[in-house]
């Protein structure tokens, strides 16, 4: 019970987050976890408790809805200032390097939460909350694969969690094959990392898409390929229209435009990498085999495989 005592803030959120899709998860993937154990009872009883107890939803309050919109205010109103004016460069990169701190909180926030269905309790509404990762030149029908399916069912799982695949930029699982390189992987990982948004942007997503639909995963999450990569399309093109063509077409100069993305851009890609690896890509966190999680649940899995850090933790 020791993983349950030391993580019950996050387990609150473990069993609405699993419980609906785990089965369909095993549907579609080789690796296989055990189906319930006591210990898998005990955290939903304790889960259910602690809810009931500290009279809470699990769902968002009014301070998701105050981060929202601070959020987006931080991501949009710089952005709006700078076309509706004629900034020199230093301006301009503090500008834009707001709008890449809004961009980084656009995502840890508003997106994140929203594609796990935590927001409300309605889906079509989440989906549209989640919809904000087209503004961060992401997509949302991948990044639920990646992130809902594989990343959170298969953590830490080399072959399985994509968010540990790098090619061998990096080696993050003791499995992954040790290259001389990964010796300085340390100095270089913050550089790489800002690269995280224009990856989505440019690459990621479309290789995903290609390898998704040989796994079947869009089938598994009732997706036509057709509406994949029509909204993968046109998500990408928004981007652009918004981003770059129009504040070239308000008059900006075309080398502050593109300067002020990449400062965007790597701002918010290294803010997003580091805090998405911080829960899982840690000293404290395991890096299981394939074999060792087939004899456990789901749950004691990601218990094993996720650091205790939340917020008012100090």
């Amino acid at each position: 019970m020791r993983y349950l005592n030391a993580n019950l803030p996050y387990v609150a959120l473990l069993g609405p987050l699993f419980s609906n899709f785990i089965n369909l998860i095993n549907d579609y993937f080789m690796l296989r976890f055990k189906s319930s154990s006591d210990f898998q009872k005990e955290v939903r009883k304790r889960v259910r408790a602690y809810f009931k107890d500290e009279n809470k939803s699990s769902l968002a309050d009014y301070r998701y809805y105050i981060k929202a919109v601070l959020n987006l205010a931080l991501y949009l109103v710089p952005f709006v200032f700078f076309l509706t004016s004629n900034w020199g460069f230093g301006m301009t990169t503090l500008l834009w390097a707001i709008t890449g701190l809004g961009m980084a909180g656009v995502g840890m926030n508003l997106m994140h939460d929203a594609l796990h269905n935590t927001v409300t309790r309605s889906e079509w509404w989440n989906r549209r909350i989640g919809a904000s990762i087209y503004m961060l030149a992401g997509n949302s029908y991948t990044w639920r694969v990646q992130h809902n399916m594989k990343h959170h069912t298969h953590t830490n799982v080399d072959g399985h969690d994509d968010d540990i695949e790098t090619g061998s930029i990096f080696r993050f699982h003791p499995s992954q094959q040790l290259l001389p390189k990964h010796k300085y992987q340390h100095i270089y990982a913050p550089f790489a990392y800002t690269l995280m948004t224009y990856k989505w942007l440019l690459e990621k997503d479309f290789k995903q898409v290609v390898n998704y639909n040989k796994s079947d995963l869009f089938k598994a999450k009732d997706q036509s390929l057709g509406m994949v990569w029509t909204k993968l399309i046109v998500g990408k093109l928004f981007h652009f229209s918004v981003f770059y063509a129009l504040p070239m077409l308000l008059g900006a100069p075309w080398y502050l435009v593109l300067w002020g993305n990449v400062v965007m851009h790597v701002i918010a890609g290294f803010i997003l990498s580091i805090t998405f690896q911080l829960a899982h890509v840690v000293d404290k966190a395991e890096f299981p085999t394939e074999e060792e999680v087939q004899n456990i649940t789901n749950i004691e899995h990601q218990m094993k495989t996720t650091a205790n850090f939340a917020t008012r933790n100090w």
